[in-house]
């Protein structure tokens, strides 16, 4: 392969695929092949996508007994954090990982998310139960109705 690096951008001319490579995926290339060399950093180059490819990058292992098997289909967006990427192959890998810890860091993930979902519906019911007791006591003026966005509230 040859390639021709640019001082003044951060892309690498990749001859194969006939199109600039950013330094940053060709970087996490070689660490995810130092990492564990049966993986490798696979890519549909764009004159040879459609727009079904939404995900054109991918993790390959390359097995010499169980043959090649993707670990994860990768976005272009994905690819603009390779860091994210990398942690994401640290915490999945079986090998280094016991099987339950990476389940524990799903279900940890999952609960976190959850959190966050029920602490922003906790904080709107407390608005809307704010509003509604301005409402019922007639708001600051203690009149018997109240304007609202356009809308006249009764009492």
């Amino acid at each position: 392969m040859t390639q021709t690096h640019l001082h003044q951008s951060n892309t690498v001319w990749n001859s194969e695929l006939g199109e600039f490579i950013d330094d940053r995926h060709a970087h996490l290339a070689q660490i995810i092949r130092d990492y564990k060399p049966t993986y490798e950093l696979v890519y549909i180059p764009k004159k040879e996508r459609d727009a079904t490819d939404t995900k054109p990058w991918a993790i390959l292992e390359r097995h010499p007994k169980t043959g090649n098997n993707i670990v994860r289909y990768l976005s272009e967006i994905e690819m603009n954090d390779p860091a994210g990427v990398l942690e994401w192959l640290f915490n999945a890998d079986l090998d280094r990982n016991r099987p339950q810890d990476v389940f524990q860091r799903i279900q940890n993930r999952e609960a976190a998310e959850q959190l966050m979902k029920l602490k922003a519906e906790e904080e709107e019911m407390h608005d809307r139960l704010e509003k509604v007791a301005t409402i019922a006591s007639g708001g600051r003026d203690k009149k018997h109705w109240f304007r609202h966005n356009g809308i006249t509230y009764r009492n």
